[in-house]
């Protein structure tokens, strides 16, 4: 099979015009043509209809089975792509979560570079859930990213990837020093009905944290800004413009901020995890690298 068959097709089904899908890939239309009928012998089924008399293009249910399997195909090829090209350049990869590359990883990168790997190693600096399409898309080898005890992976996502835990922590509340909650020791959910937050947008699981405790106190958070940047998300709450959640963990290096326990009994936890395709390739140094990171953490992973 001709893979810029697939790519072809793929795009005549969502533009429904030959002549469209051949400018856009700046060939002539009997070659697209000739693309689709030779996707209908390998397949032996007929995947469209041209109405000529409305001058509509009908997708066959064969042709709809083709498209969603279609998506697979060539994002699996893109990313073999990516990864087939990184095993020539000698670089790792690694995908970190603000949260974790700040709490977890600082305390081994020391160790990396004492053993020569840490000039091996690129990295990737974002919240977790966009690691998580990193990792599926090919960008990167591997990645440190926080989930939630909470969550539920689908039997796609638990195929696509293997995770390994190595920590766990809860969740707290980060408030300014001028706020009048920042003398309290602890405090529920429910006490915050008023207050405004300042959050970590939808790359970071901090989002839904703060998504399930307002959904389980059934109150509407006042929510003033979302962010992907964790410093400027602390310099916000350190001029008592907001309060965040954070976990537990998260390095707090300013002075006029305090961090306070949730009391809430059932909450979300925050689980710190190594990841990775299962379908990727490691050179024996990836290994290497990858095995020395996770004895660092505290966990085991065996690479097949």
């Amino acid at each position: 099979m001709n893979f810029q068959d697939i790519q072809y097709f793929r795009k005549l089904y969502i533009l429904k015009n030959f002549s469209k899908v051949a400018k856009f890939y700046n060939v002539s239309q009997p070659a697209i043509s000739n693309s689709i009928k030779r996707l209908e012998i390998l397949f032996d089924a007929k995947l469209m209809i041209r109405e000529s008399s409305r001058k509509e293009l009908i997708i066959t249910p064969a042709g709809e089975q083709l498209f969603r399997h279609s998506i697979t195909i060539i994002n699996e090829f893109e990313t073999a792509q990516k990864e087939i090209k990184r095993l020539t350049a000698k670089n790792f990869n690694l995908g970190l979560a603000s949260i974790i590359e700040n709490t977890y990883f600082y305390k081994i990168a020391e160790k990396l570079n004492n053993k020569g790997l840490l000039n091996h190693i690129k990295i990737y600096e974002s919240g977790s859930n966009s690691l998580r399409r990193s990792l599926k898309n090919g960008k990167i080898d591997a990645a440190l990213i926080g989930s939630l005890n909470t969550e539920e992976f689908t039997e796609t996502t638990q195929n696509d990837l293997i995770i390994q835990d190595f920590a766990a922590s809860n969740f707290h509340i980060f408030v300014s020093k001028k706020h009048p909650l920042a003398q309290k020791k602890g405090v529920h959910f429910s006490e915050l009905k008023d207050e405004n937050f300042i959050l970590l947008n939808q790359n970071f699981v901090h989002l839904k944290v703060a998504q399930i405790l307002s959904k389980t106190n059934k109150l509407q958070l006042h929510e003033v800004l979302e962010t992907n940047n964790v410093s400027f998300l602390m310099n916000m709450v350190s001029q008592n413009i907001g309060i965040t959640i954070l976990s537990e963990v998260a390095q707090n290096n300013y002075p006029n901020i305090v961090s306070i326990p949730l009391l809430d009994e059932l909450q979300p936890q925050l689980i710190a995890s190594i990841a990775y395709r299962r379908n990727h390739y490691f050179t024996n140094e990836q290994k290497e690298l990858l095995e020395f990171i996770a004895n660092e953490l505290g966990t085991e992973i065996i690479i097949q």
